[in-house]
């Protein structure tokens, strides 16, 4: 019977809820501040290239960078600012409801802040990212020619592009899943 007994202490859960919409919720937003980072760093360090002339012996060489193109500028502005915005969303959800009882209500105006951030967020990397879409359509030409040429820009720009798409979704995730309850516990677990 002792042996039944202390496999029945074992298994005692903790009554507090489960952590699990706000520990997904954390590690969505740090993956849009390190997906939205990464997309404006590669950006905006995307080697230039220079494309040669058509061979007919003028020096009609060109020198491409991505500050010759301005949705790829505004890819590079709105993922910084998204990643300070998302930096504020992580501070503003996990200081809300901080310093008070249980039984009281949390206040309303932090609430309102975090969905106005969200909103921004997705806004700025949604309109970057959809800008840079339409950009290598565009001037696909010139990007094109830039991966034969030395220098990596067309990856670069491709690897932004998909970076910055990334960061969009995972900010999507994020406003979405702190609404909802998850069933689960993610370390740390309170202890008695």
């Amino acid at each position: 019977m002792q042996y039944e007994h202390e496999t029945a202490d074992c298994h005692v859960m903790p009554d507090d809820p489960p952590n699990g919409t706000d520990s997904l919720t954390f590690v969505l937003r740090i993956f849009t501040l390190g997906l939205a980072l990464a997309s404006a760093i590669v950006m905006a360090t995307a080697s230039s290239c220079t494309i040669s002339g058509d061979g007919d012996g003028d020096d009609d060489s060109t020198t491409v960078a991505y500050k010759d193109f301005p949705p790829f500028v505004y890819l590079v502005a709105c993922n910084i600012t998204a990643t300070i915005l998302e930096t504020a969303a992580v501070y503003v959800q996990y200081r809300k409801g901080g310093g008070g009882g249980d039984d009281e209500e949390p206040p309303v105006l932090p609430g309102v802040v975090l969905v106005v951030l969200d909103v921004a967020v997705q806004v700025l990397l949604y309109s970057s990212a959809g800008g840079v879409f339409a950009a290598v359509v565009a001037y696909g030409d010139q990007i094109s020619a830039c991966a034969d040429a030395a220098g990596n820009f067309s990856a670069e720009v491709h690897k932004a592009k998909l970076l910055a798409f990334g960061a969009g979704l995972a900010a999507a995730l994020a406003a979405v899943v702190k609404d909802v309850p998850l069933p689960f516990s993610i370390w740390p677990i309170p202890s008695e």
